[in-house]
């Protein structure tokens, strides 16, 4: 059973992240974004661990993805291969809070 859960912060972000060196702007900004896309899809009350995990991988996925803003990524003499836009995990943790079609 899912138990309450607070927000994530930019601390708990870059926490979770292992410290990387980006600028708690540059954090702050994809948190609020992933907090945004999640909010659009999901059922956000009450904030549960599923949640907030999926949100600290979205916030993740953003600012990585900041190093290939065309969706490419270099491979060298692999060529170039696009970006997953599709997270199998952050689907997964959603699922039950996803917010229906309307009709």
């Amino acid at each position: 059973m899912a138990t309450d859960a607070a927000i994530p912060t930019v601390a708990d972000l870059l926490a979770y992240m292992g410290d990387p060196p980006i600028s708690t702007a540059d954090a702050a900004e994809a948190l609020t974004a992933a907090l945004d896309q999640q909010a659009g899809a999901c059922v956000v009350d009450p904030y549960t661990q599923e949640l907030r995990y999926a949100a600290m991988r979205r916030a993740e996925a953003l600012l990585t993805a900041r190093s290939a803003p065309l969706g490419q990524v270099d491979m060298g003499a692999f060529g170039t291969f696009p970006l997953i836009r599709w997270d199998a995990k952050v689907e997964q943790l959603e699922a039950d809070y996803r917010k229906g079609p309307f009709a």
